[in-house]
Order: structure tokens, then sequence, then C-alpha cells
């Protein structure tokens, strides 16, 4: 089948991509656990969001490297979303339905230890506030009297 290498493709930059990303939880002035949260995968160079099809996995369940935890839908197919490492799928942050999903937004929260879920139970992804910038004054000429 001609289609096969360009699936086993896909399914090699999703792996990739879909490296679950340490955040600042790993900081010493951080008051949770440590954690991972794991990003919407960028599944071709092109791709800049997706719609999160399914949740295969629920919070709570263990997750190995290779376990398919989601599908993914862009505009050409459905792909499995493959965990890279092993965990507890501490809280889901992007309901099952959710489209136009841009990709590296944090979809769900892994942590290595199933006694940390409970401090994820409201977590929320931390948005940096943006300071609207002021518009310079009008300047109007002055010509002289």
């Amino acid at each position: 089948d001609p289609s096969f290498p360009k699936a086993k493709m896909a399914v090699t930059v999703l792996r990739l991509a879909a490296g679950a990303v340490r955040c600042g939880a790993r900081r010493r002035l951080s008051t949770l656990p440590p954690h991972s949260l794991l990003p919407m995968p960028a599944l071709s160079p092109t791709m800049t969001q997706g719609n999160l099809a399914s949740w295969k996995k629920k919070e709570g369940d263990e997750i190995g490297a290779g376990d398919v935890i989601a599908e993914v839908e862009t505009d050409k197919a459905t792909v499995d979303f493959e965990a890279t490492d092993d965990g507890v799928l501490a809280k889901i942050l992007v309901a099952e339905g959710a489209t136009d999903v841009p990709v590296g937004t944090p979809v769900a929260v892994i942590v290595d230890d199933a006694a940390h879920i409970s401090a994820f139970s409201s977590f929320v992804v931390p948005t940096t506030p943006t300071t609207p910038v002021a518009a310079p004054a009008p300047t109007t000429p002055t010509t002289p009297a």
C-alpha cells in the first residue's frame, strides 16, 4: 500500500511532537507536584491546529510510552495520539470534541505518581496577562504664526 510510508511517517512525527513539556512545576517556587503539560501535537510541518476527536484514556489512568491516549483529527486524517513517557493522566484540559485547538496548547497534565492527581483537580493553564500598548498621542503639526 503506497500510503503506508506516509502513515508511518505521520506517527513518527506525532511521537516526536507529542513529547510532554516539563513545566515550571519543577521549579522550587511552585506549589504543585512535579508534572508535565502534554501539548497538542503538530502532525505535519504545516499543521497549526487540530480537533481533539476523542480521549482513549480518562483522568486517573496509568499510561505508558506508546499507549494511545487520544485521537487527533486534522484536515486530512484522524491519527492516534501516543504517549511518549510513562505516567498518570492527572487532568484533561481540553474536552473531547474540541475543535481548532492550536498546536502547542496544553491538552492534559501528566504526573509520575497517582497520589498527586488531587492537586490538579482545579488546575487551569496559567496565562500570561497581556497589557495593552497605549497608542502614541497624535501629533499636531505646528505652523508658525
